[in-house]
């Protein structure tokens, strides 16, 4: 696979010799995803034409330019981590950010950051604590990148508190034409990063989303994200060494409740009544599996425990509480929660669970864990889940997904799970939420196969039942759109008008004709 004639020598002499490879070493590896090894069969088909690493908005918009003026197609990426980055067609390049890995500005008197693609989590966060501040950490890891996270969902572990999908202000964003459109304040001469929103239309909606573009409209090369007050240490406080490290908040600041609950329907009332008193920095049911998962220092210990483990971990909420004022909210805080607790039936848990899923408070503050998830089978993900509705909803939706996994753990295909206990959590006090039930599945084409075609069975059985459908990818945005206004025709139009060449990850954020339509009448 390779580029148009002439096409690699004008990137060269924008980027540098050392900035842009055609070798197969390198491009090989640019071609495979940790997901799509599995469900498709197309995963490593083919290697990007070449890769390139630019330093600078100008040098993005220039890379863009010259792949429409020579036709070839280009993926922006950041982290590299979401399915829909890996290249399914040829004469593609991949826009690889790593150069670009600068925390441009801290601005602790007005609450943002301005960062560049490459930017983490952890990066972020590390410099933002010595200024008493934070940023909420995706549960994907601290070690993504936080434009590509805003643009996707945006979601997070401190959620509750600090909000769904609200970090982004202001964007420099470069269309798939090449041109530069800022966005927010970012807009105004001499109007700086404080304020997404600015006078006339709001067009943080084209670069943020449920799922995003996925890099199909152009690349996002600076963002200010907001800030939040953060009541700890300096210096993130883990104890320990890997992998037995945990993170010891102060108690008079930080306290995080683990309460078993009778029924998944309790949690559900639970959390409403939590976002009702407004209290609580993090809200979560946790999942049986990833919660042993994330406590096992090995494979083999975790399928010594996992049986037994089953039996106990069922129904079980999390509840962080943070004295952003004083160690004083921590005391009113709690009080109120045991009395909620008292009020649903709850109990806490003994003192031997309690140790497995204390990691679940320094999780809400810096998601760590996440990749050890896929060590007990080799691999995960969610089937179903996220929703975004009502707390109701998410509760409703869970009882769509279960059936589909124990289907498939019952022919062989995921690991058993009993517990039918997912990942819920509240977002804005409880204003809405997701759920996440995780299924654990091996390297095998078979499991893979289940797994797709059930997540696309619980996004047509949540639209049979007049439910929002889990998130849908590419494609999948045909299935939904019809039943909810038509939206994919107008996703499709914005497409066609901003990347009329589709060189900007063609397929994405929907790919150009309805792979599901049926054939034509002869």
């Amino acid at each position: 696979m390779s580029l148009p004639k002439g096409a690699y020598q004008a990137l060269e002499d924008v980027l540098g010799p050392e900035n842009i490879s055609d070798d197969p070493a390198i491009t090989t590896a640019y071609s495979y995803m940790w997901l799509l090894y599995i469900t498709h069969a197309q995963s490593g088909k083919y290697r990007p034409a070449a890769v390139v690493l630019p330093s600078s908005t100008e040098e993005i918009q220039s890379i863009i330019k010259i792949a429409n003026r020579y036709g070839f197609n280009y993926i922006p990426v950041g982290s590299n981590l979401l399915p829909p980055t890996i290249p399914v067609r040829p004469d593609t390049i991949i826009i690889d950010p790593k150069r670009m890995n600068r925390i441009l500005e801290i601005d602790e008197k007005n609450m943002y950051a301005v960062i560049e693609p490459y930017v983490s989590y952890a990066q972020l966060q590390a410099e933002t604590h010595k200024v008493g501040l934070t940023i909420t950490t995706p549960e994907a890891g601290s070690q993504v990148s936080v434009v590509a996270n805003n643009m996707f969902q945006g979601m997070g572990g401190m959620a509750h508190k600090f909000g769904y999908n609200r970090g982004i202000l202001s964007v420099d964003w470069v269309l798939p034409n090449g041109d530069l459109l800022k966005i927010g304040s970012r807009g105004v001469p001499n109007g700086g990063w404080f304020w997404g929103d600015c006078a006339g239309l709001n067009l943080k909606g084209l670069v943020r989303a449920d799922t995003g573009h996925c890099g199909g409209l152009g690349m996002v090369t600076t963002m200010a994200v907001k800030l939040f007050q953060y009541p700890g240490p300096r210096i993130f406080p883990c104890e320990g060494a890997n992998p037995t490290f945990i993170a010891k908040f102060p108690e008079d600041r930080f306290k995080i409740f683990l309460i078993d609950f009778p029924s998944k329907k309790k949690i559900g009332d639970v959390m409403y009544d939590i976002g009702h008193s407004e209290i609580g920095a993090a809200v979560h049911a946790e999942g049986a599996n990833w919660i042993l998962a994330a406590d096992c220092a090995s494979v083999e210990e975790f399928w010594e425990r996992w049986p037994d483990f089953q039996k106990k971990w069922k129904n079980i909420l999390a509840v962080t509480i943070a004295g952003f004022s004083s160690s004083r909210q921590v005391e009113y805080e709690e009080k109120v929660l045991m009395e909620i607790m008292k009020e649903h039936g709850g109990r806490l848990v003994d003192e031997d669970l309690y140790k497995v899923g204390y990691n679940a408070m320094g999780e809400a503050f810096r998601t760590g864990l996440s990749n050890r998830l896929y060590r007990p089978a080799g691999d995960f993900f969610v089937m179903g889940g996220f929703g975004f509705d009502s707390i109701d909803h998410t509760i409703k939706s869970s009882e769509i997904f279960w059936p589909i996994i124990e289907d498939a753990y019952k022919r062989g295909l995921f690991v058993e799970d009993t517990t039918k206990s997912d990942w819920i959590n509240s977002y804005q006090m409880g204003h809405f939420s997701e759920v996440e039930p995780i299924v654990y599945f091996e390297h095998d084409l078979k499991a893979g196969e289940a797994f797709l075609l059930g997540y696309i069975k619980t996004i047509t059985d949540a639209l049979a039942k007049k439910m929002h459908p889990s998130w849908p990818l590419g494609a999948m945005n045909y299935i939904t759109g019809p039943a909810m206004c038509n939206y994919h025709e107008l996703v499709l139009g914005l497409k066609r008008l901003l990347d009329p060449r589709m060189t900007s990850n063609p397929g994405y954020p929907l790919p150009d004709t309805n792979p599901f339509a049926p054939p034509p009448e002869k």
